[in-house]
């Protein structure tokens, strides 16, 4: 009877709600990294959750996601998990991500988000129609070339602040996706035009360059058929009955510089959740 009693304690013990020693503060542990991760607050422990993944940007942590108040309240009110990767140090650098044309080239971020993505799914239930990939700066760098090249985890991506690197991928294996990009026109950091860095061997790409990318992968026309402002965004759509593929695209733009707000997850939220069917990703079949 003692041994059936602990059986049955370790089998609850290894359900995806009741995972261990991992959380906001505590590092949830994979083969390739870590990231942390907060339950909203009320959740039941059973219910499926949407997903928002958020990547840092250059120098920053998955605690410094963690610690940002207003995202943690913002995501929390959407009733999502927020999941912050942790980049990788390498050789003394700041903590990046690493893909093509960056300067980072340690780790595999391709594979250490797969692998995170499926230990976030071991430890807590998912919604996988409501799956989020967005990040600021560089880490909004990082999710432009997840949904160019391993889209598969998410629903819809929507970056601030960072897009592709030069040279723009002329062909992206994982597309066509739904994309929102939010951007300051006043951003010296990452210029729109994009910048030389490290004595000219990297550059910045340009954004409406990647924005012209994305138009042909998705299939969409040269000019966005909807116009809207949303609070400091004014935002141009390219609608997902409008592009060949039936995903969409959305070019949102402020007059700030490089910065980001919790308000504009919640509105990538939104968007994401609006989407028809046929324009989210592989996550939402």
């Amino acid at each position: 009877m003692r041994l059936l009693i602990c059986a049955v304690l370790l089998a609850g013990a290894l359900t995806p709600g009741a995972a261990g020693a991992c959380d906001a503060q505590t590092p949830c542990q994979t083969a390739t990294g870590e990231y942390l991760a907060r339950t909203p607050p009320g959740w039941d422990g059973r219910s499926p959750m949407p997903v928002v993944v958020f990547f840092h940007g250059y120098a920053g942590s998955a605690q410094s996601v963690m610690e940002d108040r207003d995202l943690e309240r913002a995501v929390g009110d959407l009733g999502a998990l927020l999941v912050a990767p942790q980049g990788r140090v390498e050789n003394g650098a700041a903590r990046s991500w690493s893909f093509p044309s960056k300067t980072f080239e340690g780790r595999d971020d391709f594979a250490f988000v797969a692998d995170a993505m499926r230990d976030v799914e071991r430890r807590w239930p998912v919604d996988h129609g409501r799956v989020l990939a967005s990040g600021f700066s560089v880490g909004g760098s990082m999710v432009w070339y997840l949904a160019c090249l391993a889209p598969q985890p998410f629903t819809a991506f929507a970056p601030v602040a960072g897009a592709f690197w030069a040279p723009e991928p002329e062909t992206c294996p994982g597309g066509p996706v739904s994309l929102r990009h939010v951007h300051g026109t006043a951003d010296q950091t990452v210029p729109m035009s994009g910048r030389s860095l490290r004595g000219g061997d990297r550059r910045q790409g340009d954004v409406l360059k990647g924005v012209a990318a994305w138009r042909r992968i998705d299939g969409c026309a040269a000019e966005p058929d909807r116009t809207t402002t949303e609070g400091r965004l004014a935002c141009r759509t390219w609608s997902a009955d409008r592009c060949a593929s039936g995903r969409e695209l959305n070019l949102c733009l402020h007059s700030g510089e490089h910065e980001i707000e919790a308000g504009w997850i919640v509105d990538a939220f939104h968007w994401m959740e609006g989407l028809p069917a046929r324009a989210k990703g592989s996550a939402a079949r």
